[in-house]
């Protein structure tokens, strides 16, 4: 019954899709597509239709299903590249795959903020995302390189047994097959423990899933905090914080907890998680505000803009699945440029 629920969204998600390479140039096409699926969650939120699913407990599928389900999404996946094939400008299919990453992360993080919003100013909203993806958030073309080589890409690496290694370990085997798949057993097998090593350092899992999303939230801050230490505009201190943040995600000691890890804990828990989350994605906003203020960032929906820059951090932990070859060096080149500059810049 999940598995079809999956299947179901994906086939909805397809028909968006499909709707959408009839159409064009390239511009109206995204703008098109965005706004056809925003007016799929406006029916929603009025109850004209069931709620689909979303897709951040795939993972927790056994097989065959995962296995089912994973092939039509990579379908999906598939598809989406296609409505980046004719852009006015010539793009690698390295791009193009970050691209439609992009894309179809920012619509899946949207589930998470929309309902903040009355289901009448969707469409409003679809159209103030499509701005920013293909506009972007600088004011003029600048070289944020060396801001963004100004902030480390902090983390702690060691082989001695700690509560961090437990926290690593955790977050990668949740983000990688989700909070059920996520077992003592596999954790304890993965950092070569035993589960009585594992209790001794932790008291229940449910504490480490908390434990993995403060260490998350303390990452973030601490990517904010020093980006704003630096004597820079504001869309600098956004570059240097999201480049160190999705950066430290290309590697395995960097990853931060998914988001969608917050249908794992107990209902007070999440609205504590949920507010943290909340906070750093305000600050976001704050570091954009300055950005309009000195007029590095352009005249955009700084609401939305802070939501896509931590869809954007939050979604990297899966840019390698979807192009290989990302890397520290290159991470910032297909998923934190375009965000500042937009699908049209040149």
């Amino acid at each position: 019954m999940v598995s079809a629920a999956f299947l179901h969204s994906i086939s909805l998600h397809d028909e968006l899709v499909s709707d959408a390479l009839t159409i064009t140039p390239f511009e109206k096409r995204i703008r098109s597509f965005l706004n056809s699926y925003f007016a799929l969650l406006a029916r929603v939120a009025r109850k004209e239709i069931p709620e689909f699913v979303h897709f951040g407990d795939v993972r927790a599928l056994g097989e065959p299903h995962l296995s089912t389900v994973g092939a039509a999404y990579v379908g999906l996946f598939r598809a989406t590249r296609k409505l980046f094939d004719d852009m006015p400008r010539a793009i690698s299919q390295e791009q193009r795959s970050a691209y439609a990453h992009m894309l179809l992360s920012q619509m899946h993080w949207s589930v998470v903020w929309i309902w903040n919003y009355v289901p009448e100013d969707f469409t409003r909203v679809a159209d103030r995302m499509a701005d920013v993806l293909l506009h972007g958030l600088a004011a003029q073309r600048v070289d944020l390189t060396n801001a963004a080589a100004a902030i480390p890409t902090p983390f702690v690496s060691t082989d001695k047994l700690s509560q961090d290694s437990f926290l690593r370990a955790a977050t990668d085997l949740i983000n990688d097959h989700g909070y059920r798949g996520a077992s003592v057993d596999r954790i304890s097998a993965t950092l070569k423990v035993t589960k009585g090593a594992f209790y001794h350092h932790n008291e229940t899992r449910d504490q480490l899933v908390v434990a993995c999303f403060e260490r998350t939230f303390d990452i973030v801050r601490e990517a904010q905090n020093l980006a704003m230490a630096e004597e820079m505009d504001g869309l600098s201190h956004v570059a240097a914080a999201s480049v160190s943040l999705v950066s430290r995600q290309m590697l395995p000691e960097g990853a931060l907890l998914r988001t969608s890890a917050l249908t794992a804990v107990g209902p007070e828990l999440r609205m504590e998680m949920q507010r943290k989350l909340t906070l750093s994605t305000y600050r976001f906003a704050d570091m954009l505000n300055d950005g309009l203020v000195d007029g590095s960032v352009r005249l955009c929906d700084m609401r939305v803009a802070s939501e896509m820059v931590t869809g954007m951090v939050n979604s990297a932990q899966e840019l390698q699945r979807w192009v290989p070859s990302a890397s520290v060096e290159n991470a910032a080149q297909y998923y934190v440029w375009p965000l500042f500059y937009g699908f049209l810049a040149e």
